[in-house]
């Protein structure tokens, strides 16, 4: 970047104290507004599984009585004055008439609209480009993942003076405290050290930009060039599992796990982190050698999502880990970092790093499993968004994404069982309703078609007999004058119950028709309904326990769905969503056609 110029960022407005008093200690206590904002955040989570976790509880309130002046544990503080605000409040909004409701949805809207004009957006080199999120975290509890230390602990949001603006020298500075540096080579907006971590938070571009799209373009070609080079990188890999540095047969050994267990690398982490780890990062406590020959792999990998893998390894892989969990002080492959992971990985591949191999083998496996899905043109639109599902599960379980299944997902199923059994109800109940009617209306029609039969059967008798009596006369010398006029008015009318007897044939015929033409319809569509709702509960089961949403962002390189797609008939968007959409909008782009590498 030339030129740099935004805005800045948006700053939530700090809690505003309303003067409560509570008691502590069993003594009346006036808070302060800060005293007051962390009492409002723990009146929040009661009645939710944070306030059980001792832990959560104990880090809140060892943070409180920092700001009390006061040791406190959480028998101590009675939130229920602040608690019975808050519940009236939730009453409120929850008894708000339907025209109230629109009013504040609007006027929402209108002030995201407002903001994200102000904050959203910024001019790279004299071109405005979509920031992402442009709002710094308020002050609250941190939640954290799993079971992290600091859940509970309070986290004072950034301000002003804390924030760092990337800005380049040419740039209008914003209004505020905000310090000011230029780093042209960077794609940050903003960023700050969050207070309770220590960890630097950032303000990106949008992933729709086209700064952030070139970035994943970069990454899916780096993928499909170790697909390329896959069987050389492996042998250089395999090749210093025995070298005499030990650094070197360490970081290999590191390599062979990334690539066979497909798991992150690993680094150490501060202290007061999850205990997560990588490849890098195993311990000896969390490997497990059998008598099989076989090894167990157990740890926590990233949000604490468990690692459990028994495989089978070469001897020399085997008798690594051995020595190095033998003599570790520490990790198994203490002095080796991402750094070398990338030092030595970049010796047989220019630019290759960890994080590809799971780019890599995500994406494999969404096109194995789609070339392999038996999905035809015909297919209607649902086979296919299954079929996409599935092969995004593959790649969610490449890359463990494991997460904790949600608590509303047994009775969400259920719902869906519950709905499946009505549908087909409903379907056979309608169609045994069409399938009566048929027989009624062949019945009706076919008791009206024996009634005009019979009634020509009679005009026809009658006519005959005066045709007889006509003939009688005739040999007789009689007048015939009066009889032949009501011979021909009957012969006329045997010819219109013959026209009539025609056409209602045919009319019999094409109610049958249209009846029979509604019950396949119906039948059709009832299939289609179950066979569709079949799908979303097989769905829902096979990932229960897997986040797909992150292969699908950040793994599955989108040129495989738009390729795949484009044989079967159906259209990428379908599957993705309107964000990802604008993510990957250069899939269709000519320059981005899907080549298998």
């Amino acid at each position: 970047m030339k030129q740099l110029h935004h805005n800045g960022v948006l700053i939530p407005h700090r809690h505003k104290g309303k003067g409560f008093t509570i008691q502590v200690k069993g003594k009346k206590s006036k808070l302060t507004p800060r005293q007051e904002e962390m009492a409002f955040a723990w009146a929040k989570k009661i009645g939710t599984p944070y306030v059980e976790d001792s832990v959560f509880a104990k880090n809140f309130h060892r943070d409180l009585s920092k700001k009390l002046g006061i040791n406190v544990k959480p028998s101590d503080v009675d939130y229920s004055i602040i608690l019975s605000t808050i519940e009236k409040e939730r009453a409120r909004k929850a008894n708000l008439s339907r025209k109230e409701r629109k009013q504040l949805t609007a006027q929402r809207k209108a002030q995201r609209a407002a903001n994200k004009e102000r904050y959203g957006f910024a001019w790279v080199d004299g071109v405005r480009v979509e920031v992402a999120n442009y709002a710094v975290e308020p002050s609250s509890i941190f939640i954290g993942r799993g079971k992290h230390p600091l859940r509970g602990c309070w986290k004072e949001g950034a301000r002003e003076k804390d924030v760092e603006l990337n800005l380049s020298p040419d740039a209008p500075k914003p209004r505020g405290k905000w310090k000011i540096v230029w780093q042209p080579e960077s794609m940050w907006i903003a960023r700050w050290r969050d207070k309770l971590t220590g960890k630097t938070k950032y303000v990106w571009f949008s992933d729709s930009s086209i700064v952030k799209q070139m970035k994943d373009i970069e990454k899916f070609e780096k993928a499909r060039k170790l697909r390329r080079n896959l069987a050389g990188v492996r042998k250089h890999i395999r090749e210093n599992l025995n070298a005499d540095d030990l650094r070197r047969r360490k970081t290999a050994t590191v390599c062979f796990l990334i690539d066979r267990l497909k798991i992150r690398v690993g680094d150490e982490k501060d202290p007061d982190e999850a205990d997560t780890v990588g490849a890098s990062t195993l311990r000896p406590k969390h490997v497990r050698f059998n008598s099989d020959e076989s090894v167990t792999f157990n740890f926590l990998g990233k949000d604490s999502v468990p690692h459990v893998f028994t495989v089978e390894l070469p001897n020399n892989v085997t008798r690594n880990l051995k020595e190095f969990a033998a003599n570790a002080k520490s990790t198994l492959f203490d002095g080796v970092r991402s750094q070398h992971v990338s030092e030595f990985l970049d010796e047989v591949m220019a630019g290759l790093s960890a994080k590809v191999f799971r780019t890599y083998y995500a994406s494999e496996a969404v096109e194995t499993n789609l070339e392999k899905a038996p999905v035809k043109l015909e297919d209607p639109e649902y086979v296919k968004k299954h079929t996409a599902t599935m092969a995004n599960l593959e790649a969610a379980k490449v890359c463990n994404h494991r997460r904790t299944i949600r608590k509303t997902w047994k009775s969400s199923l259920e719902k869906k069982k519950a709905r499946l059994k009505a549908l087909k109800n409903r379907a056979k109940n309608a169609q045994d309703n069409l399938r009566q009617k048929i027989e009624d209306w062949k019945e009706k029609d076919s008791e009206r078609l024996r009634k005009q039969e019979e009634k020509l059967k009679a005009m026809q008798a009658k006519l005959d007999a005066h045709r007889q009596q006509l003939a009688e006369k005739k040999q007789q010398g009689k007048s015939t004058h009066a009889l032949k006029r009501r011979i021909s008015f009957e012969r006329k009318a045997v010819t219109r119950q013959k026209q009539r007897l025609k056409l209602l044939k045919p009319k019999h015929e094409e109610r049958m028709k249209k009846l029979r033409q509604r019950l396949e319809s119906r039948m059709q569509r009832d299939k289609a309904a179950i066979a569709k709702l079949k799908l979303r509960i097989e769905a829902q089961k096979e990932t229960r326990d897997y986040n797909l949403g992150t292969s699908l962002k950040s793994y599955i390189d989108p040129r495989i769905y738009y390729k795949w797609g484009k044989q079967v008939d159906y259209d990428w968007k379908q599957y993705y969503s309107k964000a990802l959409q604008r993510k990957f909008s250069w899939v269709e782009t000519d320059v981005a056609s899907p080549e298998k590498g």
